[in-house]
């Protein structure tokens, strides 16, 4: 017992370094701005946000998540000691695990949220000022501007995701949620899926680019391709009578919608940046739901994780340069990088196969 404790009290030390580490992130971004606006004698420091903030929040959150990889992937024994089965049987240890990467994800989640909230707010301002003089050019615009839905709304579908977890933790059996999963979340959430790509097959509205809409059709198509895989992967499961990755399955569903409807149904410049980095965190996604299941990994290192999580980086560092090095208005560029990727996301994705 005395042993636990401790452990509990050096866990609660990780997430106050965590906090602290964020906070002084959060003062270093944020001192050259109030600098800036109090030589300009503006009232308020301008909140617009710089790549830099968003490079330091990523490089934190990748070694978080780095060392919640090795924890759970490192061997037989944790640090302290413990087996992964001892951890694994102990129901407090398993819910407090629980609550922790659920309050990590929502708090991401509302993060993504209030960032898209605030994103949307500056480009409307600027386009307020620039149609206020006269009402006839104001009306044109609204006349043929697409539909644009508030980030706000997703937190209605979160509630239901939530309630769904719920139901599968207090009241199913692991057979009962491996047939929840298989035989109604996963097939609706694809066939919502088809449905979104439909309709931006047939709409006729839109303001975007060609260039940018090919951007958009590469990584939509891969996106749901994925998801297609990610339900063949759940049906092979050897012992559905001990299914325990409900969380994992229904995480990747919510992040899946997130990163589509950013792509497809908002114009921000970062929403391509968003779409690589859900695919960079799919394959840990996987590792991790592996480890849960207790699924042998392949043996083959060209049907792990790995070829996929480095190939996904590093078009997520290159889409990161992008962003920084133009103003977005040339996307040709971008959108044979991205057709450079799904071709050898594709590859990988045959090798993978004939590696099995």
């Amino acid at each position: 017992m005395e042993q636990r404790a401790t452990i509990f009290v050096e866990a609660m030390i990780v997430f106050v370094i965590i906090g602290v580490l964020a906070f002084l992130i959060g003062l270093i971004v944020r001192a050259p701005q109030r600098q800036r606006a109090a030589a300009s004698g503006a009232d308020q420091p301008d909140q617009s946000p710089r790549w830099y903030e968003f490079a330091l929040a990523l490089i934190l959150l990748a070694a978080i998540a780095a060392f919640v990889i090795w924890l759970i992937s490192s061997g037989t024994h944790w640090v302290w000691g413990e087996t992964i089965e001892d951890w694994r049987s102990d129901n407090r240890a398993t819910a407090f695990a629980a609550v922790m990467v659920t309050l990590a994800v929502v708090g991401l989640i509302v993060s993504l949220i209030y960032a898209l909230v605030q994103s949307s707010q500056r480009e409307a301002l600027p386009r307020r000022a620039a149609t206020g003089t006269s009402a006839e050019p104001a009306a044109a615009t609204a006349a043929v501007a697409p539909p644009s839905p508030s980030p706000l709304r997703i937190l209605g579908l979160l509630l239901l995701v939530i309630a769904i977890l719920l139901l599968c933790w207090i009241a199913l059996a692991p057979a009962t949620q491996y047939g929840l999963m298989a035989q109604l979340i996963y097939p609706a959430s694809l066939g919502v899926a088809l449905v979104l790509l439909f309709d931006k097959a047939t709409r006729t509205w839109g303001i975007k680019p060609g260039a940018e809409s090919a951007r958009e059709w590469l990584l939509c198509d891969l996106l749901i391709f994925l998801l297609v895989l990610a339900f063949l992967n759940l049906r092979s499961v050897p012992k559905p009578e001990a299914y325990s990755g409900s969380f994992w399955d229904l995480l990747n569903i919510v992040l899946f919608f997130i990163a589509f409807w950013a792509i497809d149904r908002t114009a921000m410049r970062g929403r391509f940046l968003l779409g690589y980095g859900y695919l960079v965190v799919l394959p840990l996604l996987l590792l991790i739901w592996q480890s849960v299941l207790g699924v042998a990994a392949p043996a083959s290192w060209w049907a792990s994780i790995w070829p996929f999580l480095i190939l996904s980086g590093v078009f997520f560092v290159l889409e990161v340069v992008t962003l920084v090095a133009s103003s977005g208005e040339r996307q040709t560029l971008s959108a044979v990088k991205d057709a450079v990727f799904v071709v050898l996301y594709a590859v990988l994705l045959i090798v993978a196969a004939k590696s099995v």
